[in-house]
């Protein structure tokens, strides 16, 4: 059963009421239509001509492109609904996660590791003023997936780090931030992930906590913010094997299915165990963990049948639709299931009052609030306090020209850009060192010792360079990857020469570069955080910054 007048709809007697007439009015095709959340990769009229080809869409997600592109798009694809659409981004950096040119405030961790919680309610407010001056309404934030397992792929700095405690009142924040620009906040990834170290996109993942831990960790930070008022959660392809066999104890492991799929961890776990309300859609469909589970023609029903209210991307939209009519025409979607989740995501766009909303009338483009100079204040404040100085064992710092003027510098770059990382800055990291009066040299392999090779010995290396440098991209990756077999680029020269490294990505890059004397964790990949680490790593401005996960990862030697 439905509350719409309580948590979170809270709709009043004239909300209430658009729900209703509007449900009597569609269609059993139209009502079809309203479960799917299509994407938009380009902002191409190709991409919103096949969204609408054979239904109106419930909702539509947005890729990063160029605000104006994302305006343009939005106000269309709204002029062209019947029904007003539900539309979303990963909000969970700021305003880039929508738009290429959106401020990019810092990754969760970053937040976390400010070690202030009016940076998370910021990050929710840039996210939310960016987003509805663009058209936006939803955001797919904030991850509150708990980073236990330090090879986890796919959590790392997109989580607010391994303290629960911490994620709730992170998420709060983010969750008043959103909410106060008329944004729906998202928790995610229900059941929870950052135990398994693979990663949904690739395969389903466990979350393998019993059942009494579950409550005092996932289930705790669930309670907790279904109860701050989430408006949606977004349901992972997780299997749960300790919550599957307690709430259902005939299945076999092999039968236990992950959450988008299993109706005894939406409708048990969360709807009656954790009391919510609110609108459910599923991870993306294209992900290995939903595709690998069912047939895609079974899956697209069952994940609604499930419990999942919304369906989120299509492959081939033409069958993916008729795989979902197909499963109502036969009762894998009952009428009462379809009118429920329709009702839901009827109620997110009643609070929202999208009903009330005149595109012809909204405002054009804000190009005053994506960007602006407040936001960007706020971003480099939260850069300053989060820089986190993880050790420093032979007093390395300050580095300044006058103790290490000679520098010899290796980047970590990588080929494929991290989510929403998109201003490297190695090449700014060392112009900036060279206006300080640094002489700066890259690695040159041909010239570093190694097996075979006729370059420096090394002795002669120690004598012409003062300190060495790694600098680690957000595009590098999760481990180091070397790319010489022995000494090389490899920090082989530890006892020679003075060395450090900078991480701003992964927080446990200190795995694979333990043997470094001084290790800095900047945790994103900005001009903010570029320019806070200089600051610090040169002793202008002292390190603030609180580790929100150990970046030693339980290791005895990471520390020495």
């Amino acid at each position: 059963m439905i509350d719409l007048k309580g948590n979170p709809f809270f709709l009043d007697a004239e909300q209430e009421k658009w729900v209703k007439d509007t449900l009597e009015t569609l269609s059993t095709d139209e009502k079809i239509g309203q479960l799917f959340c299509e994407t938009l990769w380009n902002c191409t009229q190709e991409e919103a001509d096949v969204v609408f080809s054979t239904i109106k869409p419930g909702g539509v997600m947005f890729r990063p492109n160029p605000a104006r592109e994302i305006r343009k798009f939005t106000k269309q694809l709204q002029e062209r609904s019947t029904v007003p659409l539900l539309i979303a981004a990963n909000f969970e950096r700021g305003g880039n996660g929508g738009m290429t040119d959106g401020t990019y405030y810092g990754s969760q961790m970053q937040v976390a590791a400010a070690n202030d919680d009016l940076c998370g309610e910021r990050l929710g407010v840039i996210a939310g003023r960016e987003a509805q001056a663009l058209g936006f309404n939803w955001s797919f934030a904030p991850i509150v997936d708990i980073d236990y397992n330090y090879l986890s792929t796919v959590t790392n700095t997109r989580t607010f780090g391994s303290d629960p405690e911490k994620i709730i009142r992170l998420s709060k924040g983010y969750i008043r931030g959103a909410q106060g620009s008329n944004i729906a906040a998202t928790i995610k990834h229900f059941p929870g992930d950052g135990m398994d170290i693979r990663d949904q996109h690739k395969i389903a993942t466990i979350n393998t906590k019993a059942v009494e831990d579950w409550d005092a960790t996932y289930g705790k930070v669930y309670r907790e913010l279904i109860e701050a008022g989430a408006d949606s959660v977004m349901i992972g392809h997780i299997k749960l094997p300790a919550y599957s066999h307690l709430l259902e104890p005939e299945t076999a492991d092999k039968d236990i299915l992950p959450a988008s799929l299993n109706p005894v961890l939406i409708n048990k776990l969360l709807r009656e165990e954790l009391g919510f309300n609110g609108l459910t859609v599923s991870d993306d469909t294209h992900m290995a963990g939903f595709m690998n589970s069912l047939k895609r023609k079974d899956a697209v029903p069952q994940c609604i049948a499930a419990g999942c209210d919304m369906f989120l991307f299509t492959i081939n939209h033409k069958e993916d639709v008729e795989y979902m009519r197909a499963g109502v025409r036969e009762g894998v979607i009952t009428q009462e299931r379809l009118d429920e989740a329709v009702t839901r995501i009827l109620a997110l766009k009643a609070k929202l009052r999208l009903y009330e909303m005149d595109n012809s009338e909204r405002a054009e483009f804000g190009e005053e609030i994506v960007g602006c100079e407040e936001h960007k204040l706020w971003a480099q404040e939260c850069a300053d306090k989060a820089v986190t100085l993880v050790k420093d064992v032979d007093h390395l710092l300050p580095i300044t020209p006058e103790k290490y003027k000679r520098i010899l510098i290796y980047g970590f770059m990588g080929e494929k850009a991290g989510r929403y990382d998109n201003h490297p800055q190695y090449e700014k990291f060392k112009m900036d060192l060279t206006h300080e009066g640094f002489e700066i040299t890259e690695i040159n392999l041909d010239e570093m010792p190694g097996l075979g090779k006729m370059g420096v010995g090394i002795e002669d290396l120690g004598k012409k360079y003062d300190i060495m440098i790694y600098f680690v991209g957000a595009h590098s990756g999760y481990r180091i990857n070397w790319e010489s077999i022995v000494c090389g680029e490899i920090a082989s020269y530890t006892k020679e020469i003075p060395t450090m490294a900078i991480s701003f990505a992964s927080p446990y890059m200190l795995i694979d570069l333990a043997m470094v004397s001084t290790y800095i964790n900047a945790y994103s990949e900005s001009d903010f955080t570029r320019k806070a680490v200089i600051e610090k790593m040169m002793g202008k401005s002292e390190f603030k910054g609180v580790n929100p996960v150990d970046p030693f990862c339980g290791m005895w030697d990471l520390p020495l």
